[in-house]
């Protein structure tokens, strides 16, 4: 089974009262009297009481039979105990489970981001100049030096890649590298391609072309499917194309991304620029329940968040995530991309994840991004620091229920009283010792077997709220 954005509300369980004592007590009163009573009456006359036979009859028969009863009076609770440990221990587990699912991230090492407006990021956070205002705009990305040959394509795949020269020399030789580029025409591969040889790079890397819509630029889709390169590059832009009439202000990103595990690898040698973790997808009449998922799964503390971006969103999905972050109390000074450089284009999601990253490592804490993703809102946070999962303990494990061994103990030694009253064999003595030791091994696999059935019956109603599916 696999999970879900559904939180896990199985409830735990109460451990409740165990038996009162004096059940014991009056058990074991009761019962030892009466076996005195019923020795005394039962002696014959003229034989002696101060014998063997007697204490066994008065005393030990009785406490025995004080013990099975006893053992019967709190093998219940014990029961009772040994499954709301389990059952608790699941329920919690699976909270830290889910929280560990929900933190899963995608490391971005570096971006770069060429937008109309120039400090985009910085000026719409009111750290430098004033906040750019264009909306319904089309506007087209400035000029580069006309001293720069080539296409203008060509120097805006230069401006992309160039941040990323040394880190691409240092880990393409010993690493997978995919660069997959995002663009209307697929030939845009050759002046890609043209841009690398002229900037030296190495050529071990894997290149790849896709459309706009297309998976690989999807970050749902990067935390379904396992990636095979260690380092992936990815180029997205949109421009406007001579003759056609443009729908979309202009935009380019670039973003190298990587896993957690291969961040590990480096021991801390590389550090990345910010974590984009798992997102959450819901229609826009229920953000606020996507957004109060998010928090209460503590990817990142919730102290630290300070903004939330947005871009390409219809109205009705805008108004649901700006009146979601008031509602959940959420102070966040909201930045809508789109007022500041005009209508939107296929490259804005991307475009707003990267500007969230740089952010982050501007040191203005974690940012929420809200995109459009499969006609729902899509909520997502970029930070870099985990919130930490407590560990689960699962305590002590019971294989053995002192109750059903000290009863059944005290069963086995009343019948092996019986058995040598009667003057049985030997071989019903030692058929008691064997099922003294089937004793333990009954209780060991009855404790295991009754994990088992707690196990089905958790995961059979997680299965029923939607939490696995």
């Amino acid at each position: 089974m696999s999970r879900t954005w559904t939180i896990s509300n199985v409830e735990e369980y109460q451990y409740g009262k165990p038996p009162p004592i004096w059940w014991s007590v009056l058990a074991i009163l009761v019962i030892q009297i009466g076996g005195i009573l019923v020795a005394v009456l039962t002696w014959p006359q003229g034989k002696p009481v101060m014998s063997e036979l007697f204490f066994v009859r008065a005393l030990l028969l009785p406490m025995l039979v004080s013990g099975a009863v006893c053992g019967v009076i709190y093998s219940g609770y014990e029961d009772w105990v040994e499954r709301v440990d389990w059952w608790n221990f699941m329920c919690r587990s699976e909270r830290a489970a889910w929280r560990r699912w929900a933190q899963a991230h995608v490391v971005i090492v570096n971006s770069v981001t060429l937008t109309p407006e120039p400090e985009l990021a910085e000026r719409l956070l009111g750290l430098e100049g004033n906040v750019p205002m264009h909306p319904g705009k089309i506007l087209a990305l400035p000029e580069s030096d006309g001293s720069v040959s080539g296409s203008r394509l060509g120097r805006i795949l230069e401006q992309l890649v160039t941040p990323f020269a040394a880190s691409l020399s240092r880990h393409a030789p010993r690493r997978a590298v995919d660069v997959i580029l995002q663009s209307t025409d697929k030939g845009d591969l050759t002046e890609l391609r043209a841009v690398w040889r002229k900037l030296d790079l190495p050529d071990l890397v894997q290149f790849g072309w896709v459309p706009f819509g297309a998976q690989q630029t999807n970050i749902d889709a990067w935390f379904q499917d396992s990636r095979q390169a260690d380092f992936q590059l990815l180029l997205s832009y949109q421009l406007h194309s001579e003759g056609e009439e443009p729908a979309w202000s202009e935009a380019a990103v670039a973003m190298l991304v990587t896993s957690p595990r291969v961040v590990e690898s480096f021991k801390g040698k590389l550090r990345p620029q910010a974590r984009l973790f798992r997102p959450i997808t819901m229609p826009s009449d229920s953000v606020l329940d996507a957004l109060e998922t998010l928090l209460a799964a503590e990817q990142t503390p919730r102290t630290r968040i300070r903004h939330v971006w947005l871009s390409d969103l219809p109205p009705q999905g805008r108004h649901a995530a700006l009146g979601a972050v008031k509602e959940t109390g959420l102070e966040l000074p909201a930045h809508d991309v789109d007022r500041a450089i005009g209508k939107p284009g296929p490259v804005n999601a991307l475009l707003l994840q990267a500007l969230a990253a740089q952010m982050v490592a501007h040191g203005q804490g974690a940012q929420l991004v809200a995109t459009p993703g499969a006609h729902k809102v899509r909520l997502n946070l970029v930070g870099i620091q985990l919130a930490p999962v407590p560990r689960v303990e699962a305590g002590y494990m019971r294989l053995l229920s002192l109750s059903v061994t000290v009863g059944g103990s005290c069963c086995l030694l009343l019948i092996m009283i019986a058995l040598n009253a009667l003057s049985a064999s030997t071989g019903w003595f030692w058929a008691c010792l064997a099922g003294f030791a089937l004793l333990f091994l009954i209780q060991i696999g009855g404790s295991v077997l009754r994990r088992r059935l707690l196990e089905d019956d958790f995961y059979r109603q997680l299965w029923r709220m939607g939490a696995r599916t």
